[in-house]
């Protein structure tokens, strides 16, 4: 049978997806572009014709997991009834995520300095929409009113920068990390009202958990 033959589109796409599974799993450091053209069947010079090197495939690994995730959350967003199951549904799947990443690969990402301020832009860009996030959560009785959300917004976005520069990830999972950061903020910020809710996540995803 007659293989068909890719589009430069479809090619692109395998790529980042190659390159995406292979950074989670080893690390960005052991993975280089012979690797993911040998992966894939293809030759460097085909690979290096659409990713002029390894930090641009990182940075365009990136750029199309931030686009799938807003795309992912629009749509949770659109069938939410209240802004706690938006926040729910970030944590599940930032769950998932972590605990198939590689605690590596954060480290490695200190090689990458662009990388690095490509990440805290997009973190920049998703600050009004946490915000508005926040504000509505407050109009809905879940978090309280006398709270600088702005303030507590810096803060989450800083956990970024103490999983790369901080060897906490050589002590504890990625995935207890981050949900003890989560819900440390989650309780701070929330009403009894909220608290119900956060302590019946909670619940249920221990006891999935334990079945």
């Amino acid at each position: 049978m007659k293989r068909t033959k890719c589009t430069k589109d479809e090619l692109r796409l395998k790529i980042l997806n190659e390159a995406s599974s292979a950074f989670r799993k080893v690390g960005i450091r052991s993975v280089h572009m012979d690797n993911i053209a040998g992966s894939l069947g293809i030759s460097k010079r085909t690979l290096y014709e659409l990713f002029k090197d390894k930090e641009q495939l990182l940075l365009e690994v990136l750029r199309f997991h931030h686009q799938e995730m807003n795309e992912y959350m629009a749509e949770v967003t659109s069938k939410a009834d209240n802004v706690l199951e938006v926040i729910f549904a970030l944590y599940k799947r930032r769950m998932r995520e972590l605990c198939n990443l590689n605690p590596i690969f954060l480290r490695d990402l200190r090689r990458y300095p662009a990388v690095v301020e490509y990440v805290h832009a997009r973190h920049r860009e998703t600050d009004a929409a946490a915000l508005e996030h926040f504000k509505i959560g407050v109009e809905q009785g879940i978090f309280r009113g006398d709270i600088n959300f702005q303030i507590i917004n810096q803060a989450m976005s800083m956990q970024f920068d103490m999983l790369v520069f901080s060897d906490i990830t050589d002590i504890y999972p990625l995935a207890d990390i981050f949900r003890e950061i989560t819900f440390l903020h989650m309780r701070g910020i929330a009403t009894p009202k909220g608290m119900e809710m956060v302590n019946s996540f909670l619940q249920s995803v221990q006891e999935n958990h334990s079945l």
